[in-house]
């Protein structure tokens, strides 16, 4: 079930899991996925630029394996 969709993005429940799931930009438009939490399945609703943050900060961690600082 989607809880929250735009042209670019949509956040859904899987396994009780916050998934996002967005347009990766390449040439090919592939989707992408990452679970994220409560708190940030919520930020991402605010602006794109709240969603931009997110998800960049999601693939961080799964690039280079730790949290990134994250504006207050």
């Amino acid at each position: 079930m989607s809880m929250f969709e735009n042209d670019w993005m949509r956040i859904v429940m899987q396994d009780d899991n916050y998934v996002i799931q967005y347009n990766s930009g390449d040439l090919a438009n592939s989707t992408q996925e990452i679970v994220v939490s409560e708190i940030d399945a919520l930020k991402v609703q605010e602006s794109p630029e709240s969603a931009y943050d997110v998800i960049i900060r999601y693939q961080n961690l799964e690039l280079f394996g730790k949290k990134q600082n994250t504006p207050q």
